[in-house]
């Protein structure tokens, strides 16, 4: 089902690597993926989370304080994906919630996962070894047009004109937005007038949204780290001053509301 980035010719398992009829071969790493982005479709020599970023993201998500979005998203698939599909988690990370529902799904279906970064996705392969794991631009799928029954996207940049080349009609799109309330706790305390988020799906034309749902609990921060790693998780950190930051991170514990938005669009 993968196609070659280069010539776009289907892509097929020889041993330890993929290759298409024109004879481009990609190379099966030691933890089960295949990198199928090529240099242009690269920003930076390493784009995407660093390894630092994602070994702290996988310390937190590894806690269960996510496991609530974890269940829904597992739901979802349950009631919209049918016995034998093909599902991609556009944007995987670490792999956390990809592992999650495969572990608790009911139905076989054939999972792929992409990146864009290489550390994710290893990390993700080798949880997710039944997965087929690629390091890729979501921007750039390597998949045949309508090709695919689903695919999630969980705080993740993403493509409404590629959602929908790779989509079948029919098929669907999960998406995981921050709800209004998302961590405004931890917001009080770093802005002088904090704000509420506006709550937005996704805008894709060529689908129509027929569920949404908001996952929201509350969750307690005992220790520092769990508090510095959440924090640094969001696009908060990287827009908010070192001074205000401080403010946060200098904490030993917090009650924080984890508000998800979770939005599910099906092809017309």
């Amino acid at each position: 089902m993968l196609k070659c980035p280069k010539c776009y010719k289907e892509l097929r398992r020889e041993g330890s690597c993929y290759r298409c009829e024109n004879g481009h071969s990609y190379d099966i790493s030691k933890e089960g993926y295949v990198n199928l982005m090529l240099a242009n479709m690269k920003h930076s020599r390493e784009p995407g989370d660093s390894p630092e970023s994602l070994r702290s993201r996988e310390a937190f998500l590894n806690k269960g304080y996510y496991q609530p979005l974890a269940e829904e998203l597992t739901s979802i698939i349950n009631d919209y994906i049918k016995e034998g599909a093909s599902f991609l988690d556009a944007g995987c990370g670490t792999g956390y919630y990809l592992d999650f529902i495969m572990k608790n799904i009911d139905k076989k279906i054939s999972f792929f996962a992409t990146d864009i970064a290489k550390k994710g996705v290893a990390m993700c392969a080798k949880k997710c070894r039944e997965a087929t794991c690629f390091v890729g631009n979501v921007f750039h799928l390597p998949f045949g047009e309508e090709s695919l029954d689903g695919l999630m996207s969980i705080f993740c940049p993403y493509s409404g004109e590629e959602f929908s080349r790779i989509v079948r009609k029919g098929g669907i799109v999960i998406a995981v937005t921050p709800g209004s309330h998302h961590l405004i706790e931890m917001k009080e305390v770093v802005y002088d007038e904090p704000y509420l988020n506006e709550e937005k799906g996704y805008d894709l034309p060529d689908f129509e949204c027929v569920r949404q749902t908001k996952v929201t609990y509350e969750m307690d921060l005992a220790e520092n780290s769990d508090i510095a790693t959440l924090w640094c998780m969001t696009p908060y950190y990287h827009t908010t001053s070192k001074e205000n930051n401080e403010r946060l991170l200098s904490l030993t514990s917090i009650r924080a509301r984890a508000d998800f938005l979770v939005s599910v669009y099906e092809k017309k």
